[in-house]
């Protein structure tokens, strides 16, 4: 990968870890060490939330989950944030079972999807 590239990473991650932050993870941030192998997730402090992110023209969405969800332990929900060069939205990727667990339980409260 060329430094262009890390570079756009990079400032992905920076970005995803602001949105965290207005959110009320005030604690994310980049996760510098994964790139030592410790840790394969891109963010830190979104528990219990795993965040692997990609940004580009080709991204293999099945990939990025399978990333994220190798990084996940048993209680934390894996999820794929993917932005295409050119397009506005950021999509998030995650399982069925998450996202039915995430309505189950209210995590999506219904004055905030209505913003």
């Amino acid at each position: 990968m060329g430094k262009y590239q890390r570079d756009k990473g990079a400032a992905f991650e920076r970005k995803r870890a602001r949105w965290w932050q207005k959110l009320g993870w005030s604690d994310a941030r980049r996760n510098l060490s994964q790139y030592q192998k410790q840790d394969g997730r891109d963010l830190v402090n979104t528990e219990p939330y795993v965040e692997q992110c990609k940004v580009g023209k080709k991204i293999s969405v099945l990939a990025a989950y399978k990333e994220a969800k190798e990084s996940a332990s048993s209680k934390e929900i894996p999820i794929a944030s993917i932005h295409y060069d050119g397009e506005r939205d950021t999509l998030i990727v995650l399982s069925e079972k998450d996202f039915e667990w995430l309505l189950l339980c209210g995590e999506l409260e219904e004055d905030k999807l209505e913003e």
